[in-house]
């Protein structure tokens, strides 16, 4: 129930606030498991994507969130996983494959941190490590504007356009190869390509 009011609030305020516009939902896969590897350029984020997916998902979320009592209790309301910035986990990342195998959804921001200049910074394997041990998706997320609205350092929001923009799934059927480092590194660095191509597609427009 919490987690409904508190996405609720939070697309009401992105669309009021910052005229939030969602493309490419249609394109999320129904009925079946995938990750949302979305950029990372503001604290806003997470409530963000929280506004614009429909579907309720978990988030991993780094670990320092859990050591707050009071904040600890929230966020596990919100589906949070912890894991650790340093790379995935083997807990985490079998608590990400059980919830993938319910046909559930996960998030996770590839980069691991919020950027500091609103470009793409590196890309941990994360998200294709767990792509691959699951066999699920991996959704292209683009958000757009959140950086203006509230950059890096900064508490107090202030008005700007914000925009969500889905990509085509990308399937790991193709990658047989197992969970090695060069298809890791390679399916990593796909992901990083489709977000900038979305980016990029949104700032010509």
């Amino acid at each position: 129930m919490l987690y409904k009011i508190v996405r609720l609030l939070a697309l009401l305020f992105f669309k009021l606030f910052s005229r939030l516009r969602v493309e490419g939902n249609n394109q999320l896969p129904e009925n079946e498991a995938f990750i949302l590897a979305p950029n990372h350029f503001s604290t806003l984020d997470a409530f963000i994507l929280l506004a614009a997916v429909k579907n309720e998902y978990y988030t991993i979320g780094k670990m320092e969130l859990f050591k707050n009592p009071v904040l600890k209790f929230f966020i596990i309301r919100f589906n949070a996983i912890p894991v650790n910035r340093e790379g995935f986990c083997r807990q985490t990342l079998k608590v990400a494959i059980e919830i993938l195998g319910q046909n559930k959804i996960v998030a996770i921001f590839p980069e691991g941190y919020i950027s500091k200049n609103g470009t793409l910074g590196r890309f941990k394997s994360g998200v294709a490590r767990l792509a691959l041990e699951a066999k699920v998706p991996v959704i292209p997320v683009a958000i757009i504007g959140s950086n203006r609205v509230l950059p890096l350092g900064k508490r107090i929001p202030r008005p700007h356009q914000v925009i969500v923009k889905f990509g085509e799934p990308i399937y790991v059927g193709n990658y047989e190869q197992g969970c090695d480092r060069k298809v890791m590194t390679d399916l990593t660095e796909r992901v990083k390509q489709q977000i900038h191509i979305l980016l990029n597609y949104q700032n010509c427009n």
